[in-house]
């Protein structure tokens, strides 16, 4: 049952009065208060509490009282309320994926729209929503770092602004579509936003292509076997990491006469800041991946020892692979094979670029899109042909002749291409 606790201040004067009790009156079951000036204002609320079964009374809202229907519309309808209610309770999607939603409305969305209502067309419309756009393109955030080890502060990519603008346009597009419709359009379909290429780097990452040289020369700057073998499947198959240190002998197979990875298996995010093993990110990312002979004897080795399940690469304690722990290991191999003329001294490759120099490797030696987009599991091949326009350097000779041919008044030689 509810009680009241009177509080003092340290004269010993009544300050306030306390009514206290557990939700639904279950022992271990959360506590809850409410605070009053007077002992008959709390004497009411507390035989409420206690009508509604050691429940909030219908209506109350803590530290404010009953609300009217008017007050309660406009809670439920404001933003911030609205659009969290809403992720809350979407289906479909992993756990890791809706907190990363919420944090993002948190960060970017409600110090702007978050206390308007979600139904006014003077709060939504074209006029409030493009200068929020035009704000985040002048926003600086970090992306990356600089060699002294301070933040790379450069202005938000494109694609982060399409991410978060596709963000509010979803929450909105479910305000359109309620029952009875809360809104009668959305008006961030008639947002233009910038292009994904407008920074100059794709989809907002810095590349580094490495030719295979660059990428022997790193893996012999690599100190530790485990490395030299992660590198080496890396640059073999381009997996992504979370599939790359999900890998076991299970996933080794031999299909037609060919040895090949099957991709079946990625760490995933588990929204408590956890990980777990679990399907890859799309449908086409689960894909079997034949493999080169190097890398099948990478993987022999690898599999040396470990049961059916047992993870390839693992950190000292023989737990997941984090990638910060690679990557420093990674970013010290660089430093010595810029040190030993094995690197150029402008590119700065991270892990990941050993998967675009896989796919550049073979756009480059005349394999098509199509295959290369299968190799790598990307869900669309707009994805492939967007990321891989840069090819190796050799791969412009060609090029280069033509052009020059043209230039000089002689007919260009055409040279066919696989694809």
């Amino acid at each position: 049952m509810a009680s009241i606790v009177k509080r003092t201040n340290t004269a010993g004067d009544i300050t306030a009065y306390q009514v206290r009790w557990r939700e639904g009156g279950t022992r271990g079951a959360p506590g809850q208060s409410e605070t009053f000036d007077d002992e008959p204002a709390a004497e009411v609320f507390r035989d409420a509490v206690n009508e509604a079964g050691q429940h909030w009374p219908p209506g109350w809202v803590k530290g404010e009282g009953y609300i009217t229907p008017e007050r309660q519309d406009e809670d439920r309808y404001r933003f911030r309320n609205y659009a969290t209610r809403i992720i809350n309770e979407r289906t479909g999607i992993e756990e890791h994926y809706r907190k990363a939603c919420l944090g993002e409305l948190e960060k970017w969305i409600f110090p702007t729209f978050g206390e308007c209502d979600v139904r006014s067309v003077e709060h939504f419309s074209s006029d409030t929503i493009r200068p929020w756009v035009r704000r985040l393109e002048t926003t600086l955030v970090r992306r990356g770092g600089m060699p002294d080890g301070s933040p790379k502060m450069k202005p938000m990519s494109p694609k982060t602004i399409r991410n978060l603008h596709g963000l509010l346009s979803g929450i909105l597009r479910e305000a359109v579509r309620s029952e009875p419709p809360l809104r009668t359009r959305n008006p961030c379909e008639l947002t233009r936003l910038p292009r994904s290429d407008d920074d100059g780097e794709g989809d907002g990452e810095d590349i580094e292509f490495l030719t295979p040289q660059e990428v022997e020369g790193l893996i012999s700057c690599m100190n530790q076997r485990q490395d030299q073998l992660l590198a080496t499947v890396a640059y073999g198959t381009g997996m992504r990491w979370g599939e790359l240190t999900a890998l076991a002998p299970m996933c080794v197979i031999t299909e037609g006469g060919h040895r090949k990875i099957r991709v079946r298996r990625a760490w995933k995010k588990d929204g408590d800041g956890g990980y777990y093993i679990g399907k890859p990110k799309t449908k086409k990312s689960r894909r079997s991946v034949r493999i080169s002979a190097t890398v099948d004897q990478a993987v022999i080795e690898l599999s040396a020892g470990l049961d059916h399940d047992g993870l390839f690469f693992v950190g000292d304690q023989g737990q997941r692979l984090h990638y910060s722990t690679f990557h420093n290991r990674w970013q010290r191999a660089v430093k010595r094979a810029k040190a030993e003329g094995l690197l150029p001294p402008q590119k700065n490759p991270t892990p990941h670029d050993l998967r675009h120099s896989h796919a550049s490797a073979l756009i480059s030696a005349g394999h098509g899109l199509t295959y290369v987009q299968r190799r790598l599991g990307h869900e669309s091949i707009k994805t492939t042909s967007d990321t891989y326009g840069h090819l190796l350097p050799e791969a412009d000779d060609d090029a280069m002749l033509t052009i020059e041919t043209a230039l000089t008044g002689q007919r260009p030689q055409l040279r066919r291409v696989a694809g």
